[in-house]
């Protein structure tokens, strides 16, 4: 495959930025199968966010012939208290987010945290090496983007936490560090201490986060887009937004049925936005039913065509759920079959959280 070729597949949907595009160039020209990682915290049941967004693009650089991993981040997890700091139920949801990429992402490889730091001694020097070229100030910038303020009472294990993220795009080798926009800041907090230590360079890529379903996403004037980000993504602490991986063809329904998905407007339309970034190019095809009076059965291979019908007035809101909840269905039964009947320990310890 040539180069342009393997840059059109990575800049695809749902990706938003290189940094940089040239020096992306440059990584491509040099190696054929460039190292990628994207790291998750395990912070609950994962939602369609975290595999569609995410697992796609996973997916374009397994074409492209990158060693893709997912580090499942269980220090991390601990740092920032999530699940209780409780290592054992850390570890049972880290072996169903295992799961979940082997089933979606098949041929990329899963890391444990702990597996990774566990008797390296050249982790932690990395670690160590890290820490003391970042000011608390610089560390601080990388925990807003998170939904904190530097008013909020932070933790030390919260200071740690972006640190541990650059050590851990040196230690898997990764020259494509991956995430969403809500990480940007650590990343490019990582591409500088590599300069200062004289690592190789780093090409960040982030993906577009899928935003909350019950509201209108809008950047105002004046308003960091990054931060509207976080506050706007989509999280199981937000009633009616939350869709999980292994959600029922009725649960998905249900949400997206209640989505906010005004008339004709496309600007920031949450529903839209899931046909954009993942429906249309995971699926290729975004098919809508309806009756001859309505104008009839049509298969939409283009966003700009959708939203074009969509904004015209052509396809009402209705339909276009209707259609949303399927395709979403479609693509997530593969992943809802393996904890169909199975696995159940693994679903119950998010309960718990």
């Amino acid at each position: 495959m040539d180069i342009e070729s393997k840059l059109a597949i990575v800049k695809s949907e749902p990706l938003e930025e290189i940094i940089t595009e040239e020096e992306l160039r440059k990584l491509l020209e040099k190696k054929d199968h460039p190292g990628h990682y994207l790291g998750l915290e395990i912070s609950g049941m994962p939602h369609i966010g975290h595999l569609l967004f995410g697992g796609k693009k996973i997916n374009d650089l397994n074409k492209i012939g990158a060693r893709t991993q997912v580090l499942l981040a269980d220090w991390h997890t601990v740092a920032n208290r999530k699940f209780g700091a409780d290592w054992e139920k850390i570890k049972k949801a880290s072996e169903f987010y295992r799961k979940m990429f082997n089933v979606f992402c098949p041929g990329t490889k899963v890391v444990l945290g702990s597996d990774l730091y566990h008797d390296n001694d050249e982790y932690w020097k990395t670690v160590m090496n890290m820490a003391v070229r970042t000011t608390m100030a610089r560390a601080t910038r990388t925990l807003i983007i998170e939904g904190r303020s530097q008013t909020d009472a932070l933790h030390v294990s919260q200071y740690i936490y972006p640190i541990m993220q650059a050590a851990d795009v040196h230690e898997l080798g990764a020259d494509i560090p991956h995430a969403g926009m809500d990480q940007r800041r650590v990343h490019m907090l990582a591409k500088e201490i590599f300069k200062d230590l004289k690592f190789e360079n780093i090409v960040p890529i982030h993906h577009h986060l899928m935003p909350t379903m019950t509201s209108q996403f809008r950047v105002k004037e004046g308003e960091s887009k990054e931060e509207k980000v976080a506050e706007m993504k989509m999280s199981k602490s937000k009633p009616g937004s939350f869709i999980s991986v292994i959600a029922t063809p009725e649960e998905i329904k249900k949400t997206v049925n209640g989505a906010w998905c005004e008339e004709k407007v496309v600007e920031g339309n949450p529903v839209l936005l899931l046909c954009r970034y993942a429906l249309i190019p995971i699926a290729g095809t975004l098919s809508v039913e309806r009756k001859k009076e309505y104008g009839g059965d049509v298969d939409y291979t283009s966003y700009v065509q959708l939203s074009d019908d969509f904004r015209l007035g052509k396809l009402h809101p209705a339909d276009l759920k209707a259609a949303v909840a399927a395709s979403l269905a479609k693509i997530l039964e593969p992943v809802r079959r393996e904890f169909t009947g199975k696995n159940q320990d693994l679903v119950d310890i998010f309960k718990q959280n």
